[in-house]
């Protein structure tokens, strides 16, 4: 079997040349065990802080020369465990790898590997609105900025997997969704699934889009990216403004002192200035309740689940140090490794 490991801690953003393809065995289910297909790879943004040079957050740090941690969808095809039977659809934390054997009784602490419905929905959506990114979506615009009807939001990167999940659970609630996103295809995206207006980052005028698309401001901003994108947000929010923090990756890779000039004495002032509230929930998911909500909303019709899919572990890489480098995907980046051999999948 194929599996990508860690060839170099990346220098900045990473790069396809820091990972490497390598053949080995095809492992075997032990006792207690189970030997799962790998079906999708989803390549998350928190994986960098486990490939960087200068280590920045500490815990899951990989190791050179091992394979790359992280989510997958796959089928169990054997099993030496009684709650899994071949032709399962699971999704667990094999990494970048086209078969894994584990043992479910002796998972991380995210628990044993999660059967999945494939009646349900598209078994790829546990990576997405179905798994880490939609609960992250929800537990942002309900639990933590508790948006109510009426109200304005505005999201950036709301062409990501969190961020376009999001902006749909805002319309569901009766608000009013204002997407941030970079480029003409990406906004055109998020108006096709139902965003009220949006604004290009990517543009000159892109502080002048902003305003004209909340000319009364917003009562909540669902950061996802910081940055010249957030300085922009910040003084068109309303007073008592709430700002669920969920990630900042225009700060990735950059330890407590990036490069000036320093901000954050502005920064400092809107936050006295408008009264806000700002709440960081990296890591604090709304479980059961916000999956099963959001599964609701999938089959009434008020959330799609836009996903970009590329084939083969090949291209794991690439598609991972687009993620930091500009791409064009919209909703979730998933890479298609194998297809199952039983049905439903």
């Amino acid at each position: 079997m194929k599996r990508v490991v860690l060839a170099a801690y990346a220098r900045g953003n990473p790069k396809p040349g820091d990972f490497r393809i390598e053949q080995v065995a095809l492992p075997e289910a032990g006792e207690g065990e189970i030997l799962l297909k790998t079906l999708y790879i989803a390549v998350d943004p928190l994986l960098r802080f486990s490939v960087d040079e200068t280590v920045l957050t500490g815990a899951g740090r990989m190791e050179l020369g091992m394979p790359m941690v992280g989510p997958v969808v796959a089928e169990v095809v054997a099993s030496n465990h009684p709650a899994y039977a071949p032709a399962d659809v699971v999704e667990a934390r094999t990494g970048w790898q086209e078969y894994a054997a584990l043992a479910p009784d002796r998972s991380d602490y995210r628990g044993p590997p999660r059967k999945l419905d494939p009646a349900l929905a598209p078994v790829s959506t546990a990576l997405g609105a179905l798994g880490g990114p939609g609960q992250t979506a929800y537990e942002g615009i309900v639990n933590v900025g508790r948006v109510k009807a009426g109200e304005t939001v505005v999201i950036s990167a709301a062409a990501g997997a969190v961020g376009s999940i999001a902006g749909q659970i805002v319309k569901v609630l009766g608000g009013r969704a204002v997407g941030i996103a970079g480029g003409a295809a990406k906004c055109a995206a998020l108006l096709d699934l139902g965003f009220d207006a949006v604004a290009d980052y990517k543009a000159p005028d892109f502080a002048a889009q902003l305003q004209t698309a909340m000319p009364e401001g917003a009562d909540v901003y669902l950061d996802n990216v910081g940055g010249d994108v957030t300085m922009t947000v910040l003084p068109l929010l309303k007073r008592g403004a709430r700002m669920p923090m969920c990630g900042f990756i225009a700060y990735y890779g950059v330890g407590m002192e990036g490069p000036g000039p320093d901000r954050l004495p502005g920064f400092y002032r809107l936050i006295m200035n408008k009264g806000l509230e700002i709440r960081g929930f990296a890591g604090m998911l709304a479980g059961r309740k916000g999956l099963e909500d959001i599964a609701g909303w999938m089959k009434a019709g008020r959330i799609r689940f836009p996903e970009s899919i590329v084939e083969g572990i090949e291209a794991v890489p690439a598609a991972f140090s687009s993620v930091f480098s500009g791409h064009d995907h919209v909703g979730k980046l998933l890479v298609r490794v194998g297809a199952p051999a039983g049905p439903g999948a």
